[in-house]
């Protein structure tokens, strides 16, 4: 049987305001956020409410996350806010899957026909 943390203690810690870090277009992205998973908005719709491109949302939701703001995705359905220690349990393990595939990918492909050629080229330059 497979066991999931879904609480954290900190043992009194406390945390500097998030609110203060973020810029005007964070904030007003975030603040747009549903909360709960069932609840996610496509990145387009923010896109067309803050008049940016999808690209600007996908910078702003990653500096959200860098800044340790609690922002979920789903391939399809969007983004949002956790609800639950469960719904942030369940991100991360599709994140950290996700992760795992992607290296695999980019480890296969140092084996490529392409790769090789390169790695040819290189030699060749060094030599």
């Amino acid at each position: 049987m497979n066991f999931m943390q879904t609480a954290l203690n900190f043992n009194g810690l406390t945390f500097p305001s998030q609110q203060a870090t973020l810029t005007k277009q964070e904030k007003k992205l975030y603040d747009l956020l549903p909360v709960g998973k069932e609840n996610a908005v496509q990145g387009s719709y923010l896109a067309n409410i803050l008049h940016i491109n999808k690209r600007t949302v996908i910078s702003i939701v990653r500096k959200l996350r860098l800044k340790h703001f609690d922002v979920g995705s789903t391939t399809n359905n969007g983004y949002y806010r956790f609800k639950t220690p469960k719904e942030y349990a369940e991100y991360i393990k599709t994140a950290q899957m996700e992760y795992i595939r992607r290296g695999q990918v980019l480890k296969a492909m140092e084996n490529t026909p392409m790769a090789q050629q390169i790695a040819i080229i290189s030699n060749k330059k060094e030599a």
